[in-house]
């Protein structure tokens, strides 16, 4: 199974608010569900066990990936609404990467219902920002992860 199609059933989850998809060949067993935080989705593989010579198991496992986001911690949007990196248009962003945040720094606006509200970063996420998940302008979710933080 290659990328493309983990793509494609995680796509088909989002579009149709599925909580838990799994498919099996003989070869495979793919189980994709939500998490039970609003963090993201967590997708776990499982191959099958099959007997395949030595010399070919050496080739068919992958190299192993390295996140360089293990073990930050998400700053979630607590609402609905439209996502402002910068005070006003003509300002510099709130945060950046790198930038130091605490429960007390604002790290970005976010419009609903025509009223601005400040995001901070909740539950005591503390650290530098290690990521920028979302662009000026988008909308996003209850739950959409905005940064972060490691």
């Amino acid at each position: 199974m290659d990328i493309k199609t983990l793509r494609e059933l995680t796509k088909l989850m989002r579009d149709n608010d599925l909580v838990e998809v799994e498919v099996e060949s003989p070869d495979l067993k793919v189980k994709l569900k939500k998490a039970t935080s609003p963090v993201a989705a967590v997708a776990h593989l499982a191959a099958s066990q099959v007997l395949v010579p030595a010399a070919s198991v050496a080739a068919a496992v992958p190299a192993p990936v390295v996140d360089e986001f293990a073990g930050c911690k998400p700053v979630i949007s607590p609402i609905p609404g439209t996502v402002y990196l910068k005070p006003n248009p003509d300002a510099a962003n709130f945060v950046s990467i790198s930038t130091p945040v605490d429960e007390n720094k604002v790290v970005c606006l976010i419009e609903a219902m025509k009223v601005f509200n400040e995001i901070k970063p909740d539950g005591g996420v503390k650290g530098t920002i290690k990521k920028i998940c979302v662009n000026d302008g988008q909308a996003v979710e209850y739950g959409t992860v905005l940064f972060l933080v490691g």
